[in-house]
């Protein structure tokens, strides 16, 4: 009986095939990679908006007795300030989201009921440049009456940075160091300092 030959593909062939699937599937999941890092990584245009209005919270030392004018007997203190400069909110104690935008988005329309004109006063930001409120009529200004020895304050400072990222340049947060404990702008820089564009 004599045996029958099949044909075998010379190992060199299956090596050839194997290493151009292999190459393939390498560049296959390069470009994906880097597909998915544009998207994930790159900023969108409301990012990028968001970036470049950080500028618009700012943060002060009380100099003016803000914490008295403001009446403000707990920290931190909220003030929401319309366009027109009335305040159309005022209450102390931490807040949500939800609870601050409805007052900032009816400002902004014009819609909020008046509580009465807001005190105006002026401030030296940590950017070293004067804040004068009535010169920010035209703005929706989000007053946060704070101090460094605070939880609430605390607790408080990412709402605030997800409203400042959520609204952008439609308001102008200002964050006011009372000195509550005697504290000095490096503590609160240092208690503070993430959310700090100096």
């Amino acid at each position: 009986m004599s045996r029958k030959r099949t044909k075998k593909q010379p190992a060199k062939s299956y090596k050839k095939q194997f290493s151009k699937i292999y190459i393939i599937l390498i560049l296959i999941i390069i470009v994906l990679s880097a597909a998915v890092a544009y998207i994930v990584f790159l900023p969108d245009e409301d990012q990028a908006d968001v970036t470049e209005s950080d500028d618009k919270w700012l943060f002060a030392m009380d100099t003016a007795n803000i914490q008295y004018t403001y009446q403000a007997s707990g920290i931190p203190t909220l003030v929401v300030i319309d366009p027109n400069g009335n305040v159309v909110y005022y209450n102390q104690g931490a807040h949500s989201k939800e609870q601050l935008l409805p007052y900032i988005e009816s400002a902004a329309k014009g819609e909020a009921e008046s509580l009465g004109e807001a005190p105006d006063f002026t401030v030296t930001t940590f950017n070293d440049e004067e804040f004068t409120l009535s010169d920010h009529q035209g703005e929706v200004v989000l007053l946060d009456i704070m101090g460094v020895g605070c939880p609430p304050c605390v607790m408080q400072m990412p709402v605030l940075q997800e409203i400042k990222k959520q609204k952008g340049e439609d308001i102008t947060i200002l964050s006011i160091d009372v000195r509550y404990t005697g504290e000095t702008k490096e503590d609160v820089i240092n208690t503070y300092g993430q959310y700090i564009k100096l």
